[in-house]
């Protein structure tokens, strides 16, 4: 920016739901908060126009208590003069770091697909949601893509899901969706995911099209 900004740092929990939508909460709210666990300096710095600054982070794993944990350091940035009129920075923004620490190794993950639904969306669509369990300790990152497969094993349709986190003990859910003109038959639904073990996950489904509406 061109006007000098004051920094404040602090450090948050966050929750998810099983639709990936996050929500800030105090550190010190979750069961594998970072709380007592992050050393971080300085926690309030000032920046001339064009400048940067870091943030220095020690983070100590406890022998005990949750494989991982998880939280984000936020860093709140405000004008360092007040303007009361003409132009300048006076909107105050908030920019977030997640972090993650974990006695678990990457390789430990457990991925499970639990579901995989398909639905009809208005008259012509259709929308394929995918669940995903972690069944282990370790956080891991899910993206990956929907397939479509008419009864002859030819596909038809494809695209990505998006990606996002599961946390350990939970579940996501990754939705597809896409213009069905499919003619009447059976079709194949395959979603394969992908979470950075050597093997890519995959989730299969049958349906028939159109979907018979439940009332």
């Amino acid at each position: 920016g061109t006007e000098p900004v004051v920094v404040k740092v602090r450090l948050s929990d966050w929750t998810l739901s099983e639709d990936g939508a996050l929500d800030l909460v105090p550190a010190g709210t979750t069961p594998a908060s970072l709380l007592g666990k992050v050393q971080f300096e300085p926690h309030e710095f000032s920046l001339g126009a064009g400048e940067s600054g870091q943030i220095h982070l020690t983070l100590t794993m406890p022998a005990d208590g949750p494989a991982t944990r998880w939280g984000v350091l936020l860093s709140e940035i405000r004008p360092a003069v007040v303007r009361t009129a003409g132009f300048g920075p006076r909107a105050i923004a908030e920019l977030g770091t997640t972090l993650y620490l974990s006695r678990n190794a990457a390789s430990q993950i457990r991925p499970e697909v639990t579901a995989l639904d398909v639905r009809p969306v208005g008259g012509d669509s259709l929308s394929v949601t995918l669940r995903v369990r972690n069944a282990g300790e370790r956080h891991f990152y899910v993206a990956g893509d929907i397939a479509l497969a008419d009864s002859s094993s030819s596909p038809v349709r494809k695209g990505p899901f998006g990606s996002g986190v599961v946390l350990p003990g939970g579940v996501r859910n990754f939705t597809w969706m896409s213009h069905a003109g499919l003619a009447p038959g059976r079709y194949l639904a395959t979603a394969t995911i992908d979470t950075g073990e050597p093997e890519l996950t995959v989730g299969e489904t049958v349906f028939v099209w159109p979907i018979p509406r439940t009332t």
